[in-house]
């Protein structure tokens, strides 16, 4: 095991919330450096519950940000301590889940196609389900991700995106409201084509 001196590995707040999401393991020893631990005593922690992979992932990050974002994150609500099998650990708040969808969906991209397989995605939304402000990001999201607008709450785009879609569902817990069609053919589709180079 390497010195965590030796790292320079710099660390986001987007790369603590996102490794949370996804299960790794984060031990509250790493806030705690009043605590006399060193490194290499958090690295036997690992070690005693068979997480070393857990570990080297938290390890390469430079310490002391990793331990300035952690307070900080916690203050926010962020992460909160909880016990698990007699050990402390940092987890994802119910307000960090929903900081970890925003950063998706900052990040969402739909993928384009080598090759057009000639199929049109629809995307309806009922407004009426919709609160405005909901309305309005959805509808901006949309236009963020290249959607070509036919109506005011109908839009159009040549390329799968089911996912992207049932990921928005869920991020504006909007259910049933919103519709994904494919359909094979649009009456004079020459415009549409147009806008999307195809």
């Amino acid at each position: 095991m390497k010195s965590i001196h030796q790292k320079q590995v710099s660390v986001s707040v987007s790369d603590v919330l996102s490794l949370l999401g996804k299960g790794v393991l984060l031990s509250s020893l790493f806030i705690f450096p009043h605590a006399g631990l060193g490194i290499g005593a958090i690295y036997n922690f690992y070690q005693s519950i068979k997480r070393e992979k857990d570990f080297s992932t938290w390890e390469k990050f430079n310490l002391s940000r990793l331990r300035f974002l952690l307070r900080r994150l916690r203050r926010q609500k962020l992460i909160s301590i909880y016990h698990q099998d007699g050990y402390e650990v940092m987890r994802l708040t119910k307000k960090g889940r929903v900081k970890i969808l925003r950063y998706k969906l900052e990040e969402m991209e739909i993928e384009r196609q080598t090759k057009w397989d000639y199929k049109w995605r629809l995307i309806i939304y009922d407004i009426t389900q919709f609160k405005h402000r909901q309305q309005s990001a959805f509808r901006r999201i949309l236009k963020q991700l290249n959607f070509f607008p036919l109506q005011k709450s109908v839009y159009l785009t040549p390329y799968p995106c089911n996912k992207e879609i049932d990921f928005l569902r869920e991020y504006f817990e909007v259910g049933e409201a919103v519709i994904y069609i494919i359909a094979e053919k649009i009456e004079n589709d020459e415009v549409y084509r147009k806008y999307f180079g195809l």
